[in-house]
């Protein structure tokens, strides 16, 4: 999972280039990047995989675009339509978390 997630997330990023310093920081923010959308999308960590296809990877995706350039904190309004329907698609699966 993580070597394929971290493809798509250096292809979203446009990160062409391969060196330490930006493998780890990718790494770094592949690793914050999982709680924060799990809680967002109100789903377990371990309901679903990020590296599969489908909304909730587009998602992160773009999360993880708006954090690398240090805008995070405008993701949650810009991305509150697409989080509401993925949050409903995983409520009627019955697999969003209690928290």
């Amino acid at each position: 999972m993580a070597a394929t997630l971290t493809d798509a997330v250096k292809r979203k990023l446009n990160i062409t280039w391969a060196d330490d310093i930006t493998d780890d920081s990718v790494a770094d923010l592949i690793g914050d990047a999982v709680p924060v959308m799990t809680h967002k999308l109100g789903i377990t960590a371990d309901a679903f995989d990020f590296a599969a296809p489908g909304m909730e990877r587009d998602l992160f995706l773009d999360y993880c675009l708006y954090k690398w350039n240090h805008e995070d904190h405008l993701f949650g309004d810009n991305y509150r339509t697409e989080i509401l329907q993925t949050r409903a698609v995983w409520a009627m699966k019955g697999a969003v978390s209690s928290e």
